[in-house]
């Protein structure tokens, strides 16, 4: 739906619809989280396992491992 000037203040929008399950407030929140997911998307772009791999000293294979739990599963994550 286009904005029109004339029409603007008979459409209901956001919020003011009966069944929307979100506000405005929301929607802002979800926008900041998807920004920033995005932006650490870009920082971590290079880190890529064999980077991993070579910065701790062990092959590859070892950190492909560890990413999918096959190894060292029972160390939780620190975050």
């Amino acid at each position: 739906m286009r904005d029109d000037p004339l029409n603007r203040l008979r459409v209901r929008r956001g919020s003011q619809l009966p069944w929307a399950k979100l506000n405005e407030e929301k929607v802002a929140e979800i926008n900041a989280l998807i920004e920033r997911r995005e932006e650490l998307k870009r920082e971590l772009r290079d880190m890529t396992n064999a980077k991993i791999a070579a910065r701790y000293g062990v092959h590859q294979r070892t950190i492909d491992r560890v990413t999918a739990g096959e190894n060292w599963g029972h160390v939780p994550c620190h975050t």
